[in-house]
């Protein structure tokens, strides 16, 4: 139950930075908190898939960052900006 909770805050906060798959492993993290009494396997697949979205979409997200700062240093370099 405490491994969905953090999966629910972390994709929360993930979210709020509009990292892509955050959504989705929002609800996955809800289903699994919600499953975790009833269903206990359901759950823990689901609380495992929703830390997988969130570990892909922090990747994502801070190769994003680093190729928007590379371009925008590169701008900046040349005058264009």
């Amino acid at each position: 139950m405490g491994s969905a909770i953090g999966a629910i805050i972390a994709n929360a906060l993930a979210l709020c930075l509009c990292w892509a798959f955050a959504l989705i492993g929002l609800v996955l993290g809800v289903v699994g908190a919600s499953l975790a009494t009833s269903n206990p396997g359901a759950a823990k697949t689901c609380t495992l898939i929703s830390w997988i979205l969130f570990a892909v979409s922090a990747v994502v997200g801070v190769i994003y960052i680093v190729m928007y700062g590379a371009w925008f240093l590169t701008a900046l370099g040349s005058g264009a900006y």
